[in-house]
């Protein structure tokens, strides 16, 4: 009987300590998870073009530490396909924002492995996709230290792109949002809020949900942000890579009224 008493207290202890572990930490990972790093590396990756004709493949596998201020170290090219190929993987590395790892509600660091997959059939979909097999930079030269600027601290602020000079942003929010079917069926509304890093090349990077409703709201605002194209902010007379945030209100009343852009303040 004592044994099959201590043996249920062991089974009970864990099974406790497993539901308190779960619930007060969690894993490293990219600034708006699996997806949003799938998303980044279609709209990212640049194919060298030695690989590119020569039919090199690969896989790089990239190992790293997250450290508990969201910074990097240690990086390691834990599996390599060709030196050019490696160096447009670390290149996007370089470009991503980390989530550190929590454990007891304290911030830690762990090491994170990061597989960049390398398939000419894949890029080439990227590419049809995306709309363009190199970037343009819209406004040149561009700081390339990959430092992320406040808005307070740019010359130029950035802007969104659009072929008539009149034409708003929120103009364009009215003309391209889809309110979502499942929303509208459960009635939500609410204010999505979303930051984001924009590139020197104006593109849109590390989205990260700063303030999420359900019913489709979120995954909507999200799609909107990535049909846009931008003017990159400006320091120095050089382009530089910017934090931005928006909210975008889905209002059953009255639709047409209630969206908003708002312009972040903090630096990433």
């Amino acid at each position: 009987m004592p044994t099959l008493f201590f043996k249920l207290l062991i089974l009970f202890l864990f099974v406790v300590n497993s539901s308190a572990y779960s619930q007060i930490n969690s894993p490293a990972s990219c600034f708006g998870g699996k997806k949003q790093l799938k998303q980044f590396i279609s709209k990212e990756m640049i194919y060298p073009k030695y690989s590119l004709n020569n039919k090199i493949e690969g896989k790089v596998v990239l190992s790293f530490i997250i450290n508990p201020d969201s910074t990097t170290s240690n990086l390691n090219i834990a599996e390599s396909v060709s030196p050019e190929i490696d160096t447009e993987a670390v290149r996007m590395f370089k470009k991503l924002l980390w989530i550190p790892a929590v454990y007891l509600e304290k911030a830690i660091p762990s090491e994170y492995i990061l597989e960049i997959d390398f398939k000419i059939k894949k890029y080439k979909k990227y590419c049809k996709q995306r709309s363009y097999t190199d970037f343009i930079f819209p406004y040149q030269p561009i700081d390339s230290s990959n430092i992320i600027y406040d808005l307070k601290k740019l010359d130029i602020a950035p802007y969104p792109i659009f072929k008539d000079r009149l034409y708003s942003f929120n103009d364009f929010i009215k003309d391209n949002m889809k309110y979502p079917e499942q929303a509208f069926s459960r009635s939500i509304s609410g204010t999505v809020t979303l930051s984001y890093v924009i590139e020197t090349h104006g593109g849109i990077s590390n989205i990260y949900i700063e303030n999420f409703i359900g019913g489709g709201c979120t995954e909507e605002a999200i799609r909107l942000l990535n049909l846009l194209k931008w003017m990159p902010g400006v320091k120095d007379s050089k382009a530089v890579r910017t934090k931005m945030s928006f909210d975008i209100g889905f209002n059953l009343k009255d639709k047409n009224k209630n969206y908003r852009s708002n312009q972040g303040n903090n630096t990433m």
